[in-house]
């Protein structure tokens, strides 16, 4: 499977510290990741980060590996290939994100439209003053139709704060759209619309992520249209606190087959999944990952539910017997554990 690879990425900031760590992703070409998990997890900081446009005080380790969709440097591959490779490092594609190399790269890329991003704040990308009309003619933008968005091209006409919150995030991820990208990054492309609206948009990320050709990254929050929405081989990476704890299908996730607990208890928390917390088990806990300090995925395993719904140390029962991770031990754990209905471990 053709992808673009992060590779091993840790970003801290000062007074903060890592934001990510040792964070690894795949991004399918051809098909939409969906990146979910918690507010605060470090969905946005990742989009940024694609974008170019971390803090420049951010310190930054990893790579960001295109070596799978870009010439190689005896001269075979595709040719319409090598623009990536020339944007970034020639002939082998992998980009050293803690360096200023690095970086300049990952913002050629967004410059030139190989890498585009639509922000959660989609206001960020128009300047306030200006209207739609005279910032994509600007931007070299021409003929575009917003019916796929549900919106009238005479919005246009707008200055940006004239329009809706919905309505100028969907211009944001036309304008994104429109240079036809390689990574189309998408930071809650459905925030703030209605079901049908939410829906159209969806529709539009497959259509672009069907033509073959590139990568969907999609951050959000909204289970419910995910699932309404979401092709079986989408692939739906959970991230917990700067690390992808899950990597696995759109099908799986929502059957709450996914091997991480923390993956399974958001899964179930989805409406049409019943919004239930999942139970959870003694025994061990999630590994490889090592968790820093303060990871809640390390107390998982610290709560059982036993006879009757009385409750191991260190959780906190809920109606019917289920129960929640509790503050437990600091200490991180080995070991995996698959949570099973009925709280038993596989």
């Amino acid at each position: 499977m053709t992808a673009l690879h992060l590779r091993d990425i840790t970003l801290s900031l000062p007074g903060t510290g890592e934001v990510l760590s040792t964070l690894d992703l795949a991004m399918r070409v051809g098909g939409i990741t969906w990146l979910v998990g918690e507010s605060g997890a470090g969905k946005s900081t990742l989009c940024n980060l694609l974008a170019g446009l971390s803090p420049v005080d951010a310190k930054v380790r990893g790579v960001l590996d295109l070596s799978e969709i870009v010439a190689v440097p005896d001269g075979r591959g595709v040719s319409e290939k090598r623009d990536i490779a020339e944007a970034a490092v020639p002939g082998c594609g992998r980009i050293n994100l803690g360096t200023g190399s690095g970086r300049r790269a990952m913002a050629t890329m967004r410059r030139t439209g190989l890498i585009a991003w639509a922000p959660q704040n989609a206001m960020d990308t128009f300047p306030p003053t200006m209207r739609l009309t005279d910032w994509f003619a600007r931007a070299g933008i021409e003929g575009l139709d917003l019916a796929a968005y549900g919106l009238e091209n005479s919005i246009l006409r707008r200055r940006p704060h004239q329009v809706s919150g919905g309505q100028i995030s969907r211009i944001s991820l036309a304008a994104a759209v429109a240079k036809s990208p390689r990574l189309l990054v998408c930071d809650e492309p459905t925030a703030g619309l209605d079901p049908e609206q939410a829906d159209a948009v969806v529709g539009v990320l497959n259509e672009q992520a069907s033509t073959g050709s590139r990568a969907v990254l999609a951050v959000t929050h909204d289970l419910s249209g995910l699932q309404r929405n979401a092709r079986p081989d989408d692939r739906v990476a959970v991230i917990f606190n700067g690390h992808i704890v899950e990597d696995c299908s759109a099908e799986d996730f929502f059957a709450e087959l996914a091997v991480n607990a923390y993956a399974q208890a958001l899964a179930a928390a989805a409406p049409a999944s019943g919004a239930h917390p999942l139970p959870l088990a003694d025994g061990a806990r999630p590994t490889p990952w090592t968790y820093r300090g303060g990871d809640e995925l390390r107390r998982l395993g610290e709560g059982a539910v036993g006879a009757g719904g009385r409750t191991q140390p260190g959780g906190r029962t809920q109606p019917g017997g289920r129960t929640l991770p509790g503050p437990g031990p600091a200490g991180a754990g080995t070991g995996r554990n698959r949570i099973v209905d009925g709280g038993v471990p596989e």
